[in-house]
């Protein structure tokens, strides 16, 4: 990986890290579907200025090619993993994501029709155990039904990252990013108008998660995502999300007093180590390549 797809890995790693923290706070006051027309709001804003300053350019394309990655980001992704952040604690929230570079490699197999030998999937197998740890068995069923969410989110993120790579073949980051931004701020603003819940809340709370999560989180660092899936394999895109997982739950032990148990410490532990264990063997498989090359 060159030194700026790195940069961007770490600043998105930051920035997801800390959006469960604000998605949390902005939640105590408003309801799921109001915060993600506000969100989706300012992300949309801040591209239009871009556009409207030609500090990015959209070209005339068949966008309509789009339709199956925005199905999953933002629509499908942000309802589970909103909903979800809203039921169970936002550091709970942060070692569930996890999984998306554990379940990209598994549908990697199947869609973009990578092969893999017997210790890949025992490593799989190792990061699912994980998963169990962290969601627990002693729930009730508020707590069962958010971590669900966030497992549904998991798969929708993890389906993104798969055709974001496709797609980028064809379409630049920021085109792909203007597109989902919009496409998520008319979507659900057209659902709050049609289930007549929107309104307006001036709370300082809503009002500072709203700008961290729409500008940083939606516009900037889904603009670093799509530059690094163009960049690298879905497989390298996922190796940040290990620090975005220790950023959310440092975030969310220090600033929302959230306590974790020792077996979720246990599972976020081994979703790490069996994504660490992927990640080596691709890069050692990568460099046996090349010098088989040379």
């Amino acid at each position: 990986m060159s030194f700026s797809v790195v940069i961007a890995g770490i600043g998105i790693s930051m920035i997801f890290g800390f959006s469960f923290l604000f998605t949390k706070n902005a939640l105590d006051f408003v309801s799921p579907m109001n915060f993600l027309v506000y969100r989706f709001f300012v992300a949309s804003g801040v591209f239009l200025l871009l556009l409207s300053f030609k500090i990015i350019k959209i070209e005339r394309k068949p966008y309509w090619k789009l339709w199956k990655l925005v199905l999953f980001q933002p629509i499908l992704y942000f309802i589970f993993e909103t909903y979800g952040v809203d039921k169970i604690n936002s550091s709970e929230a942060g070692m569930i994501i996890a999984l998306i570079p554990i379940v990209v490699n598994v549908l990697s197999v199947f869609i973009l029709k990578e092969k893999a030998d017997s210790l890949h999937y025992v490593l799989i197998s190792i990061g699912f155990l994980g998963v169990l740890l962290i969601v627990g068995f002693n729930l009730s069923v508020e707590n069962l039904f958010g971590k669900v969410l966030m497992l549904l989110a998991v798969l929708s993120g993890s389906m993104y990252t798969i055709l974001s790579r496709k797609l980028s073949k064809e379409f630049k980051p920021q085109e792909i990013t203007f597109f989902m931004m919009i496409s998520g701020f008319l979507f659900f603003g057209l659902i709050n108008l049609f289930m007549n819940q929107f309104k307006i809340v001036f709370n300082f709370q809503v009002f500072t998660s709203a700008l961290y999560l729409g500008v940083l989180s939606s516009a900037g660092a889904f603009f670093l995502l799509n530059y690094m899936v163009k960049k690298v394999s879905p497989t390298l895109t996922t190796v940040f999300s290990n620090l975005t997982t220790v950023v959310s739950v440092i975030a969310g032990v220090i600033f929302r007093r959230e306590i974790i148990e020792i077996q979720q410490i246990i599972g976020m532990m081994l979703i790490l180590s069996s994504l660490f264990m992927i990640t080596l063997r691709g890069h050692r498989a990568v460099k046996s390549v090349e010098n088989t090359l040379k």
